[in-house]
């Protein structure tokens, strides 16, 4: 297509290309951990005033709450050997922030666009799940299951129905390139 007028002479071309994306799950077991970032959470939403103002509608700790939080390290580097699985690449957290659903609280759909890969850990069982739409697939939780995502993916988390506190941590990573770097953060190397 070729557009011209007084200003400028401008000719698109678009091609689809597509794009490869992946939903990878595990299991991380170090319940005392698990235990460690459910209180931290808890008490983080206290003071957040972001809650109900983002895709999660719902309490939220703040895009960086668990940013440079030690149990969240530990766990970063116990799944190492998933990360491996869809990245060769150093990286770095981007950020990282906690969440509690309950009833009538959702997560409308999202995506984490501008990242390398992005993770939710479920620190909780009983809520809904988290529905990837182009998959049309919902990752059942689990007590320290795992989910790593392809960022552009769209995620959503249904309408919380019934009586309960649904609990999880998520982050987005960036690959850690040979000219940038990142002072005060902790960089992964793979």
């Amino acid at each position: 297509m070729k557009i011209n007028n007084d200003f400028m002479d401008l000719n698109f071309k678009l091609k689809i290309i597509p794009v490869k994306t992946f939903i990878v799950t595990g299991q991380f077991n170090n319940l005392d951990i698990i235990d460690n970032l459910k209180n931290k959470i808890k008490e983080k939403v206290k003071d957040s005033s972001e809650n109900y103002k983002t895709n999660v509608k719902g309490l939220f700790s703040g895009f960086n709450s668990f940013k440079e939080d030690e149990d969240f390290f530990k766990f970063i580097i116990s799944i190492k050997e998933a990360i491996k699985c869809i990245s060769n690449y150093s990286f770095t957290i981007k950020n990282c922030w906690g969440n509690i659903l309950r009833k009538n609280d959702e997560v409308i759909e999202h995506d984490h666009i501008n990242h390398d890969f992005s993770g939710i850990l479920y620190l909780t069982e009983n809520g809904p799940g988290t529905y990837f739409s182009q998959y049309d697939v919902t990752i059942s939780e689990k007590v320290g299951r795992f989910v790593l995502f392809t960022p552009i993916l769209k995620h959503s988390v249904k309408k919380i129905e019934n009586d309960i506190e649904r609990y999880t941590l998520a982050f987005n990573a960036n690959h850690v390139k040979v000219w940038e770097t990142f002072e005060n953060t902790k960089k992964y190397e793979i």
